[in-house]
C-alpha cells in the first residue's frame, strides 16, 4: 500500500494537483494565514496557472500511488521550491524528501551547476525543511498575507 512513484507532471494533472494542494493547505497551512493570504494562495494554485507554469518550463513533479496524485512539487527559476505538498494519509513516508531529491536532479540536468535550493517555508513546513537540511536565511516574513521563513539548502562544491 505504501508504493508510490515520482513522475513528471503531465498536461491534465493540474486539476488533481490543485485539489490535492487545496486540501492539504486548508488543513495545515491556512490556519496560520489571513483571509487575504489564503485567497492569494488559492489564486496561485488555480489549475490554469499550474498548467501555464508547466508550459513555461518550471519543474513540476507528481508522486503517484496507482493513478492517484498523492504529492507534488513545483520548482521555479531553476532553484526555488514554489510548492511542495503531500496528501495527509501519505505524509511521513519520505515522499516530500524524494520529490525534493528528484526536483534537484531535474534542475541540475537543466542548469548545471546549482549552488543550492531555496524555499519560502510556511510555518507548518519549516520543520520538514530543516529535516531535509535546509537552514533559515531570514526571519519570518509576511507578503500578500502569506507567512513564510526564507530557507536554503546549499550543495557542496
Amino acid at each position: 500500500m505504501d508504493e508510490f512513484k515520482i513522475e513528471e507532471f503531465k498536461s491534465g494533472d493540474e486539476f488533481d494537483v490543485a485539489a490535492l494542494i487545496k486540501t492539504v493547505f486548508d488543513e495545515f497551512v491556512a490556519p496560520d494565514y489571513s483571509l487575504a493570504g489564503t485567497n492569494f494562495f488559492y489564486g496561485y494554485i488555480e489549475p490554469a496557472k499550474l498548467a501555464q507554469r508547466f508550459s513555461r518550463g518550471d519543474v513540476l513533479l507528481t508522486a503517484k500511488a496507482g493513478n492517484a496524485i498523492i504529492g507534488f512539487i513545483e520548482v521555479r527559476d531553476g532553484n526555488h521550491i514554489a510548492l511542495l505538498f503531500v496528501a495527509t494519509a501519505w505524509q511521513r513516508k519520505g515522499i516530500a524528501k524524494k520529490l525534493v531529491a528528484r526536483a534537484i536532479a531535474s534542475c541540475q540536468e537543466k542548469d548545471k551547476p546549482l549552488k543550492g535550493f531555496e524555499v519560502n517555508a510556511s510555518p507548518y513546513s519549516e520543520k520538514i525543511y530543516v529535516k531535509m537540511g535546509f537552514n533559515k536565511t531570514a526571519y519570518m516574513q509576511n507578503v500578500n498575507g502569506l507567512k513564510f521563513v526564507p530557507m536554503a539548502l546549499e550543495f557542496g562544491s
